[in-house]
């Protein structure tokens, strides 16, 4: 049996829910992650908690699923591997987020509590942590070797994609319309580099592509931009020993979570890509 996330949220170590919504109606399943799911509209309620906007537009409402999804992912992959968090845990937490300028009467205090609570866990790299890893680090083996093209909107970066469709050459591409000088000065090319030097977003997309075997990903936001990603070749390495992963555990947690985790959106609204590990809109967005 499904579970929805505001029946078991006080305190529960079953899994967070997610939703994404967009369409009109009563009361439906947008999102899964897991077994876990939410409902249209609790998520709207809980955007305008997060938000304090009443009425959300969709790209707001695509930002609040996208926070879920991440965050549920987390959880989910640590519970598989036992991870439980108690009530010291939590309020550990919110402390955490006082003492960062959160307000006490802040409406998100509550879930922002559980969500950062299974962060800590992952970041601290307990045993738990560690056989997380240790079954999935394969995932990981991996130099990125990569060449992108950056663009200001996704619709730009849609466009590149399909004049390479259209055997237009990567290098030629880059050139002309990369808003980064210095890759587009080199035909996009970037190198083959370790985990760790680029942006999240950026490097969990080449993960994805790297486990699917795919060359070319579709576009991938970052706070840069929307970036056209082609994995230039294949550069397997021996994975990062636990031991040595120290304060990069946390993005480590993080990127297997996502790319091992079933997660379904409801096509009406949108795309969840497992590839680069993003919501594809069902409308093209201009800001990443």
């Amino acid at each position: 049996m499904k579970k929805s996330f505001f029946k078991i949220l006080k305190f529960s170590v079953v899994p967070f829910a997610v939703l994404c919504l967009f369409s009109c109606g009563g009361s439906q399943v947008a999102i899964e992650v897991g077994e876990t799911q939410i409902e249209r509209n609790e998520l709207i309620d809980w955007s305008g908690k997060r938000t304090g906007i009443e009425n959300p537009d969709t790209l707001t409402l695509l930002q609040t699923a996208d926070e879920w999804i991440q965050n549920q992912a987390l959880v989910d992959f640590l519970n598989e591997y036992g991870v439980e968090v108690e009530k010291e845990e939590i309020d550990r937490a919110r402390n955490q987020l006082l003492a960062s300028g959160l307000n006490d009467s802040d409406p998100r205090l509550d879930m922002y509590s559980e969500w950062q609570a299974f962060r800590n866990i992952a970041a601290q790299g307990g045993p738990a942590v560690q056989l997380a890893y240790e079954r999935n680090k394969n995932l990981l083996g991996h130099e990125l070797c990569t060449s992108h093209i950056l663009t200001n909107t996704r619709q730009e970066a849609v466009e590149v994609i399909k004049l390479l469709d259209s055997g237009q050459s990567f290098e030629d591409l880059a050139l002309t319309f990369s808003t980064d000088p210095g890759s587009g000065s080199q035909g996009g090319y970037l190198g083959c580099v370790p985990l760790g030097a680029f942006v999240p977003s950026f490097e969990r997309a080449v993960l994805g592509g790297l486990k699917v075997s795919k060359e070319l990903l579709d576009p991938v936001g970052s706070q840069f931009g929307f970036h056209v990603i082609r994995i230039d070749k294949r550069s397997p390495i021996e994975p990062m020993l636990f031991e040595e992963q120290d304060e990069r555990i946390f993005m480590s947690m993080m990127h297997l979570a996502t790319l091992t985790r079933e997660i379904e959106l409801d096509p009406r609204y949108g795309t969840w890509d497992p590839v680069i590990g993003q919501i594809v809109p069902v409308q093209v967005s201009e800001s990443p």
